[in-house]
């Protein structure tokens, strides 16, 4: 009923929904009639214009995406035992990819190719939820979680520099309009914006924000511009000249943390985490 749930929001109306999911509009309304009643509370308002969203429905939606991603989860690990001793679903901001992550990665495939891997990549309160229901074994964040069901452990420290292109005008914080008007942010998290926020209140209100670091970095060297990224992530472009530090800006320190539920009943999740760990006293 989930997978249904999902699709009429995808499809914007019951006809659609059905054509996708290969069942009649009846069938799909006597699913979402029988999940309403479950539930207590109807989850859409149907009209001329298709199927929307009541409020009960929006706060279901990130429950229902769960539960289809905990089934995919169990039916993989079961699948899995034809092919693979087991299966893991890992959690990563997409900043902690590269070396990390990658080269995390690289070492467990060689010495667990019997394994089989699910990399999910999102931002830490939505990593954070889903190791709490179940559908990501362990994670790779800048933010702890405080949860008693999800242990917490330190990597390594961080540092994020400000950088730019080389050759463009160097921000000034005597000047924050100007300083704000060309500054990129990334959603790094919570533990970061405290520390920026410290040395540049005036950038609490970014012009432009990317959730994805990737991403902004780009727009960065192609459209100039100014800001924080962690030194593992832009080491290549530091090396080869295409971005350039702000000397004169703070260094930010951020600790980088490893968050995994326990690891009870599993011989290969002891042995991912000493890996993750192995690979972090490298940086």
């Amino acid at each position: 009923m989930a997978q249904t749930f999902l699709a009429i929001i995808d499809c914007g109306n019951f006809r659609e929904a059905a054509e996708r999911l290969g069942v009649t509009q009846s069938t799909v309304s006597a699913r979402i009639k029988s999940l309403e009643e479950q539930l207590g509370k109807p989850l859409f308002v149907r009209n001329k214009s298709g199927a929307t969203m009541t409020a009960a429905g929006q706060n279901f939606r990130d429950y229902a995406q769960s539960f289809v991603q905990l089934w995919e989860k169990a039916r993989h690990k079961v699948a899995s035992t034809t092919s693979y001793q087991d299966y893991f679903r890992i959690g990563v901001r997409p900043s902690l990819w590269h070396p990390l992550t990658m080269n995390w990665l690289k070492d467990v495939r060689e010495q667990f190719p019997a394994v089989a891997f699910h990399l999910h990549f999102g931002i830490a309160g939505d990593m954070i939820r889903k190791m709490k229901e179940g559908v990501l074994d362990l994670a790779v964040l800048l933010t702890a979680p405080s949860l008693p069901e999800i242990k917490v452990e330190r990597l390594f420290k961080e540092d994020f520099l400000l950088v730019g292109r080389p050759g463009d005008p160097v921000p000034d914080p005597q000047q924050p309009e100007e300083f704000a008007a060309r500054y990129i942010d990334i959603e790094w998290g919570e533990e970061f914006r405290a520390s920026r926020d410290h040395y540049y209140p005036f950038l609490a209100l970014a012009g432009l924000t990317f959730s994805v670091a990737s991403y902004g970095l780009q727009y960065l060297q192609e459209n100039g511009g100014y800001g924080y990224f962690p030194q593992s992530m832009i080491r290549a472009e530091l090396d080869r000249g295409a971005l350039s530090v702000v000397e004169a800006a703070p260094v930010i320190s951020q600790q980088v943390y490893l968050a995994y539920v326990n690891a009870k009943g599993s011989n290969i999740l002891p042995e991912l985490i000493d890996r993750f760990r192995l690979q972090a006293k490298e940086l």
